[in-house]
């Protein structure tokens, strides 16, 4: 009987530690930061980062637009803005989301894409427009995640290069 409960409490440790072992797997690949390439993989779909643009918003405040092409992995047709979550920080603070229009004579807006359904297989470009604070910080973080999902990704986008000196407008 002894002999019975020690080979139980021997499958049990052992079946204890391959399950940390693949918890702690995932853990690191959700914590996988994809800011060289910009390209991220969730589990439907693929999102290419192609960059951005700072340009007003419909009020004249600064707006940072993201450009990305959206790839539909799945196994339905859907859009950009029912498959990703996507949310912008600076210093671990999400930002407002903007509206930013394509022209003045249309009235449409740059992320109205986002709205376009397409088949599995299809690409298509989106864009996304967040209102960017004068506080002088140049580094923000893009995290895009599945919504019916777990997998989630983040994106390092620096402005220096775009981004005026203080004290100077855009």
């Amino acid at each position: 009987m002894k002999q019975k409960q020690l080979r139980w409490l021997g499958m049990i440790l052992i079946l204890a530690g391959a399950v940390s072992l693949g918890l702690a797997a995932c853990e690191k690949k959700e914590a996988e930061i994809s800011s060289d390439s910009g390209h991220i993989v969730l589990d439907d779909y693929e999102i290419q980062y192609k960059g951005f643009t700072v340009m007003p918003d419909v009020d004249g405040q600064s707006a940072l637009v993201l450009t990305l092409d959206f790839t539909n992995n799945g196994k339905e047709a859907t859009s950009y803005l029912w498959a990703v979550s996507e949310k912008v920080f600076l210093d671990g603070i999400a930002l407002d989301t903007a509206t930013v229009q394509q022209g003045a004579k249309t009235g449409a807006t740059v992320t109205e894409a986002q709205l376009t359904e397409i088949m599995p297989g299809k690409t298509i470009e989106v864009k996304s427009a967040y209102h960017l604070p004068d506080d002088g910080k140049k580094t923000l973080e893009a995290e895009f995640s599945q919504l019916l999902g777990k997998k989630k990704r983040v994106l390092t986008i620096n402005l220096e290069d775009v981004l005026p000196q203080s004290g100077s407008t855009l």
